[in-house]
């Protein structure tokens, strides 16, 4: 009865042991995270909102009149606006006085609310090297590809380590049972066994780990490229926002003006009933355009400050100016410097010598490494002490490691294929940024220098113009609808001139991402070092 208890309490043992360490005892039976919140009906209520019994339907064209044509230029009524009631311009006896007019005129029409100006946040301002300071400093991206190349560095130091070995106890002969006459303990003791990896195994897959430790080195530096492009690209956007709201605020502004002009010329009786509509209507477009360049500006500084890592930062003053001559770019030089220093072209040709070594570690893989299995224990029966010893070694007959090697050499045709397809694609992305370079520089430099200097002397001359010799005068030769023109010339031209500051600046900081450059503008090459003895001068007479 004893030995039955004593195999049942062994077997119980061996269970609980066996299922703690499977790892099964005290398991949660799920894991636990951050879970989304469960999803609802997806847009009922907007559904609701945008029915098509709730959209207003185009209406047809009002029919012809019985016997009469269709009447031409008639618009659907459903067209945005076409609701509108038709104008009905004041009308003046011949002695009304000026000021009547002009208060009956201002009535019928409609008031322009003044447009907002330029947002100018106090403080000091804040350059750009501030602004890529900061970004150091803040930047989670950053931080995240530093603790990248910290997981690399840990990788590489774990597959240059040696297996460990595995100790444990070991009973041989053990006889239980119900027969106490036949127990014996047998022979009982420890064993120990080792793998011996065969020399240079190790050395070599950490040398293949290494190399991405310094990939994941390179691309910190390609991080902080990132980052840098990251804060020129909003740090330029930010300063055109403010030069569109200097612009728009002034086109603003203008339009008003030419509004009121219209107004007073309706009250002189010398515009038709529709013209100051029109000009109505570009004063309100002029507004769409500050709002638009007040939006930009608020949401490009929010940009900003998330690409510095620094999104709380409340708005501040930039420092510089976008209308700096751009910096001027060697594409010589800059194709030459691309392939040579880029971090994707590093990153590549690391790759084909982690291939080669890999190459190395493979075949030395075909050579066995050595089991070992050594065990002392105790003899019950024969009472004496024994030493076991086991030796190892698989017989490569069938595996000798055949697919890792051609992998590993087709492996290095791949990735030196890589390296040209990365040198060809940032040769190619080179020259889309220095086409666009050069021709956006071209034409700033053109609008500021030249052709908005002569719209400009020209919307100037024409005003003077206007005001010696308006057109509705006996002899004038300027109409109004002149001063309409020059003016809507010269708003074109600053928005195209616009446009081409931010493609030129676009393309600068392209320049300087593809180039990893720390400076837009690159310090001014060394002058040579002056001789230490000065050389003599010649002769008077020519002769030595």
């Amino acid at each position: 009865m004893a030995q039955r208890k004593f195999v049942r309490r062994a077997v119980r043992l061996a269970g609980a042991g066996a299922v703690a360490l499977s790892g099964c005892l005290g398991r949660s039976p799920s894991p636990s995270g951050f879970l989304p919140a469960p999803s609802a009906a997806l847009d009922t209520r907007t559904a609701a909102i945008l029915a098509p019994d709730s959209t207003p339907k185009m209406a047809p064209p009002t029919p012809p009149e019985p016997g009469k044509g269709p009447r031409p230029f008639e618009l659907p009524s459903g067209l945005p606006g076409a609701g509108a009631p038709q104008v009905r311009p004041p009308r003046f006896a011949k002695d009304t006085p000026p000021a009547d007019r002009l208060r009956a005129v201002r009535e019928a029409y409609p008031e322009l609310v003044p447009a907002g100006g330029a947002e100018r946040p106090a403080g000091e301002p804040i350059t750009l090297a501030d602004l890529q300071q900061t970004a150091r400093t803040s930047s989670p991206v950053l931080r995240r590809a530093e603790a990248d190349a910290g997981v690399a560095y840990g990788q590489m130091i774990q597959v240059g380590l040696h297996p460990n070995p595995t100790a444990g106890y070991e009973a041989d002969q053990w006889q239980p049972g119900p027969n106490p006459a036949k127990h014996n303990a047998g022979q009982q003791g420890a064993y120990v066994n080792q793998l011996i990896k065969f020399p240079g195994k190790l050395s070599l897959a950490q040398a293949v780990a290494r190399f991405d430790y310094i990939n994941a080195y390179v691309a910190v530096r390609r991080a902080e490229v990132d980052v840098a492009t990251a804060v020129r690209t909003n740090y330029f956007q930010v300063l055109l926002a403010q030069k569109g709201i200097e612009v728009t605020t002034a086109l603003s502004a203008m339009a008003d003006e030419v509004y009121q002009i219209q107004l007073r010329q309706m009250a002189a009786g010398e515009a038709a009933g529709y013209e100051p509509l029109q000009l109505y209507a570009q004063a309100i477009q002029a507004r769409n355009a500050l709002a638009l360049a007040q939006a930009n500006y608020r949401a490009n500084w929010r940009q900003l400050t998330a690409a510095i890592g620094r999104p709380d930062l409340p708005l501040a003053p930039l420092a510089g100016s976008i209308e700096m001559p751009a910096p001027l770019v060697d594409p010589e030089a800059a194709r030459a410097q691309i392939v040579e220093t880029h971090t994707d072209v590093l990153t590549a040709r690391n790759r084909i010598l982690q291939a080669q070594t890999n190459l190395r570690l493979q075949k030395l893989n075909r050579v066995p490494d050595l089991a070992t299995n050594a065990v002392v224990q105790y003899d019950h029966v024969a009472k004496n002490p024994q030493f076991n010893l086991q030796l190892g070694l698989p017989l490569p007959v069938w595996d000798r490691n055949q697919g890792n090697i051609r992998s590993a050499e087709y492996q290095i045709a791949s990735n030196t294929a890589a390296l040209t397809a990365t040198e060809n694609d940032l040769t190619g992305r080179l020259a889309d940024a220095l086409g666009r370079y050069e021709a956006n520089r071209i034409a700033a430099a053109n609008y500021r220098e030249k052709a908005l200097p002569a719209l400009t002397q020209a919307y100037q001359g024409l005003i003077r113009r206007y005001q010696q010799e308006p057109a509705d005068v006996p002899g004038g030769k300027v109409a109004f609808n002149d001063i309409v023109v020059a003016q809507q010339n010269l708003a074109q031209a600053l928005q195209s001139y616009l446009s081409a500051l931010t493609a030129q600046w676009q393309a600068v900081v392209d320049l300087a991402a593809l180039l990893q450059v720390d400076e837009l503008y690159p310090p001014a090459p060394p002058a040579p070092p002056a001789p230490a003895v000065p050389p003599m001068p010649p002769p008077a007479d020519g002769k030595k």
